[in-house]
């Protein structure tokens, strides 16, 4: 029985470990940055603040709206290069994030 609960719980542990989005090693979850968002689909810069959590970063505009974002890989290697995609409206972002170097 101790097996089977361990069983259990080790897969939860997997299944529900979500990881962080990190840039040099540092995990960057929760903290709001201002950022340079350009969208493939209209052409446009937008000067919006971003929050990242794990694999997703939500883009917030000046009027407030937003955009939750899926990141190519929430290992940033460029702070200003930053791949994401937009899954609801079928849109690809580049993301240009101020204060993370």
């Amino acid at each position: 029985m101790k097996k089977i609960i361990a069983a259990n719980l080790t897969v939860l542990f997997v299944f529900f470990n979500v990881y962080s989005a990190e840039y040099k090693g540092q995990n960057i979850d929760g903290i709001e940055y201002d950022c340079t968002a350009y969208s493939y689909s209209t052409g446009k810069y937008y000067y919006v603040t971003v929050e990242f959590d794990g694999d997703e970063a939500t883009i917030t505009f000046s009027n407030g709206g937003y955009i939750t974002l899926t990141l190519d890989d929430e290992e940033i290697d460029d702070p200003h290069s930053i791949s994401a995609y937009d899954y609801q409206r079928g849109v690809y972002w580049d993301l240009d994030v101020d204060g993370l170097d």
